[in-house]
């Protein structure tokens, strides 16, 4: 699993996988799983996470097992601050009107990874999306969005994508490209219970949204 760092330094490459595999991991890892994940001594991953406990980047659960740290948390609501700010007022009317959880999802050089997300104030239920929840750019409707805008030759962009049952079992997405500045790949989507929607509306309102916000950041399409 570890990955060899060109022109660079190896043990903060070291230092990072460790932090992504930690946030990945679909449980809490003990230090010798990680140190195998690494393919290092235990003692290495040791210092490791001593390291970011120092720092706050890593906690252990009452069972010692290895968790993110509330420190990556605070950290986490400083990324893209300008392209959030941009975004929230246009995620919350599209959620407001269409009553879905809008999200903004960006890719993050390996995946697509959901930025923030909007919840509809007048809604009896909702469905919630974590920021920072990650998904292969082959699955989920931002995905395939994020996929076309990276390789349109072979992925040819629709007008909308839908995905259902992939990402968050039994939910439906529809999702439509967001410009940002530099051409980087993002998307604004909403998911929603399998209900029976206008897709066509749906999207319409989501292109919209996905225009102005491109616009507040200085981008015409």
């Amino acid at each position: 699993m570890s990955k060899t760092t060109e022109g660079g330094s190896q043990t903060l490459g070291r230092g990072l996988e460790a932090l992504t595999l930690i946030g990945e991991s679909a449980a809490p890892l003990s230090v010798s799983e990680l140190a195998g994940l690494l393919g290092v001594h235990r003692s290495m991953a040791y210092r490791l996470v001593k390291t970011f406990e120092q720092y706050g980047f890593v906690e252990r659960n009452p069972a010692g097992e290895l968790e993110l740290g509330a420190r990556l948390g605070a950290l986490a609501r400083n990324v893209a601050k300008s392209l959030q700010a941009a975004a929230a007022p246009h995620l919350a009317t599209v959620s407001d009107e269409l009553q879905m959880t809008a999200l903004l999802v960006v890719f993050d050089g390996e995946a697509a990874v959901t930025l923030s997300t909007a919840e509809p104030r007048l809604a009896d239920a909702t469905v919630a999306q974590r920021p920072g929840t990650r998904h292969p750019i082959d699955n989920g409707a931002p995905g395939r969005v994020i996929r076309s805008m990276l390789n349109p030759d072979e992925y040819p962009a629709k007008d909308f994508e839908f995905s259902h049952d992939e990402v968050i079992p039994g939910l439906t997405s529809i999702a439509v490209p967001l410009l940002l500045p530099q051409g980087k790949p993002a998307a604004i989507a909403v998911i929603y219970p399998p209900l029976e929607r206008d897709r066509n509306r749906i999207a319409h309102v989501l292109a919209a949204a996905s225009a102005r916000i491109s616009a507040s950041l200085g981008v015409r399409s």
